[in-house]
């Protein structure tokens, strides 16, 4: 091609052929032959045509491609043929010679102010929420009319989540379009079956509250919803890429700051204005919210676990102890949570946020297990501090022993209840001045056999090792015991 073009434009210009010839190193007859077919007209050297395996088989493959059958299955229909060797490279290429190209072409489509919105979530990676890394949905709603947008930052796409944002968008409008155009989402479009669908049941109660129509748009179709799609790419690209956040509510405020700074009031490329001016126009043919913001919320049935939880949306809330294996009505709010047993309120909590947690509510629980494991040493230690003095200060020296403090606190307190406090007192007196420190045994002895009530043989609250010497008791107290007729090893 690039002699052929030499020679013409050589020619044109009025050189003779010799000198051509001469000037690209080629045969002078060769150069007579390109400048014949120039002045026949001809715009390109012609080519010798190759023989291809193809040819005896073309006008058979042109009728399978009319007929709809992809190179694939016209590739094994003519190799079962012995005298077909072509290879399935070859009949592809001439298959997408043969197959007539579609052009799309699409509708420009306009709206009316106040006529329409559209809805969408994009992906926006993982962000922190807590100490756990949750994945960020940016929700996308975009007025046709005027490109005037909310987005928002959420977790999830469940009902409740969607509903939610798009109340949040309708009152960042200050008002309702005519119709919504969501995605085939199931929060939005619970059943699509030979070519009808079928609305979500709170999605369909939300816009009938609200006024609106529901439109969602067709299966596999963006184009239906062009307008919030280029938003979605447009945020991220502008607000998400480069971007990294320390937690989820600062990303969600970053997210609302570049909406009202940047997003809505930039320069649009297609309308040539800025949003937030178009906006003022729309604001005034959009329908007004209604007087009661509608009340998000879910119904599901669950049942209770042995443990008297039951595991919602991958937490676990807590029941009353008699409903343990029983069936439970639940209704789940936007922040609460509350189960109906026969048509009866049975529980309320708060909804938490993420999955794992254990939400319990000790009024739930039997009687005998209302109690913490912690609440009940510490009022066990009262128990006995209470008692007196002395036995404060014997379950002070208890902690120096070898005996595990929690369970010698627990036999301590089932004295005090079974013998009264001030028997308990006058007891940990004896033993404190004996030094016998060593668990709640001794004690119980000293009870059983009303060794407390007798006097001791030195009337002192003092140093409990005053008059020992080198002895483990007081040589006093020895002929003390002998005068009693009570001899103590």
């Amino acid at each position: 091609m690039s002699t052929f073009l030499s020679v013409r434009a050589l020619h044109e210009e009025g050189l003779p052929k010799k000198t051509i010839a001469r000037r690209l190193g080629i045969d002078v007859r060769t150069i007579r032959k390109y400048i014949r077919r120039i002045e026949l007209g001809a715009r390109e050297p012609r080519r010798a045509r190759v023989p291809c395996k193809l040819d005896s088989h073309r006008e058979r493959i042109g009728d399978m491609v009319q007929e709809g059958l992809s190179a694939v299955q016209i590739w094994q229909d003519l190799r079962r043929e012995p005298s077909f060797t072509a290879s399935y490279e070859t009949v592809k290429r001439l298959v997408r010679q043969l197959r007539p190209v579609e052009v799309k072409v699409y509708s420009r489509l306009t709206f009316r102010p106040g006529e329409e919105a559209q809805i969408d979530f994009g992906d926006v990676g993982r962000l922190p929420l807590g100490n756990r890394m949750r994945r960020g949905h940016l929700f996308v709603m975009t007025l046709c009319y005027s490109r005037y947008a909310y987005y928002d930052l959420v977790t999830d796409q469940r009902v409740p989540t969607f509903l939610g944002a798009i109340r949040r968008g309708f009152e960042f409008f200050g008002g309702v379009p005519e119709r919504i155009k969501p995605d085939n989402l199931r929060s939005a479009v619970l059943l699509n079956q030979l070519g009808e669908r079928y609305y979500q049941e709170d999605f369909f109660r939300f816009c009938r509250h609200y006024g609106t129509v529901p439109d969602a748009a067709r299966p596999a179709t963006p184009t239906d919803k062009g307008r919030v799609e280029r938003d979605i790419g447009y945020a991220k690209g502008n607000w998400r890429r480069g971007r990294d956040f320390d937690d989820f509510e600062l990303a969600r405020t970053d997210l609302a700051c570049w909406r009202d700074e940047i997003a809505n009031v930039r320069l649009h490329g297609t309308t040539r204005r800025r949003p937030a001016d178009l906006f003022q126009t729309e604001r005034q043919h959009l329908r007004p919210l209604a007087e009661d913001a509608f009340e998000i919320s879910t119904w599901g049935r669950y049942k209770v676990r042995k443990d008297m939880h039951m595991h919602v949306e991958g937490n676990y809330y807590s029941v009353p102890f008699r409903l343990a294996g029983a069936w439970v009505t639940v209704r789940m709010r936007e922040h609460e949570l509350t189960a109906f047993a026969d048509g009866e309120l049975v529980a309320r909590h708060e909804r938490a946020e993420g999955k794992g947690h254990t939400i319990t509510d000790p009024a739930h629980l039997p009687p005998q297990k209302r109690l913490a494991t912690q609440e009940i040493h510490r009022r066990r230690v009262m128990t006995v501090r209470q008692a007196g003095p002395h036995c404060a200060e014997f379950l002070g020296r208890l902690r120096d022993t070898r005996w595990v403090q929690g369970d010698q606190v627990a036999r301590l307190a089932g004295l005090v209840t079974s013998y009264g406090e001030d028997a308990m007192d006058r007891a940990c007196r004896r033993a404190l001045y004996y030094g016998a420190i060593d668990g709640a045994t001794r004690l119980e002895r000293i009870l059983e056999r009303g060794l407390h009530d007798r006097p001791l043989p030195v009337d002192s609250a003092s140093n409990v090792t005053d008059g020992r010497g080198d002895f483990g008791r007081s040589l006093v107290e020895y002929g003390a015991l002998l005068a009693l007729g009570e001899v103590r090893a």
